[in-house]
């Protein structure tokens, strides 16, 4: 994913949960990087919250940011 280090342009929306970006915040930041069996696994956060994993660039995985209330005890 060589987006990892731009940054959003004003009005984007995330790919995955499709909610509003802020602008100028960072598009999507790597948090961990492991060289596999099954090639290059790579776990990065999107600006809203999302979790996206890819192996060799390819998306395998996705994960919405989840909103919990308050006083849920989770």
């Amino acid at each position: 994913m060589t987006s990892a280090s731009t940054v959003t342009p004003p009005g984007d929306r995330c790919p995955v949960c499709h909610e509003p970006t802020p602008a100028e915040t960072r598009w999507w930041t790597l948090r961990s990087l492991h060289r596999t069996s099954e090639g290059e696994v790579e776990y990065c956060v999107g600006g809203c919250g999302c979790l996206v994993v890819l192996v060799d660039g390819e998306m395998v995985k996705c994960l919405r940011r989840v909103i919990r209330p308050e006083g849920s005890g989770l």
